[in-house]
């Protein structure tokens, strides 16, 4: 019985030991895939195609703003009322980096 109860308490530990040796790996090993480069992204790593991804779409929005933002300021003259520009600041510094 107590060869058993040692074997079991044993396998326990390993069992433990093992899951937490996963966890700790796993991460690293995610960080691992999306850092090498594939062939079907022209050899360029995902991680730099989504940083690529990200770059163009605040592009895209510092262009939106920055046009919003003018539109806004020609309104004001017109109607001769203050503009409200500090959205449209806090976005243009926000995506126009």
């Amino acid at each position: 019985m107590n060869l058993a109860k040692g074997a079991l308490g044993l396998l326990g530990t390993v069992v433990i030991a093992g899951w937490v040796a996963y966890s700790v790996s796993a991460p690293r090993n995610v960080e691992n895939a999306m850092n090498q480069e594939m062939a079907s992204l022209d050899g360029k790593s995902i991680n730099q195609v989504m940083e690529e991804s990200k770059a163009e779409a605040y592009a895209a929005q510092c262009e939106e703003v920055k046009r919003l933002a003018d539109e806004e300021w020609s309104r004001s003259i017109e109607q001769n009322r203050p503009a409200r520009m500090e959205a449209f600041d806090a976005q243009i510094e926000r995506f126009c980096q």
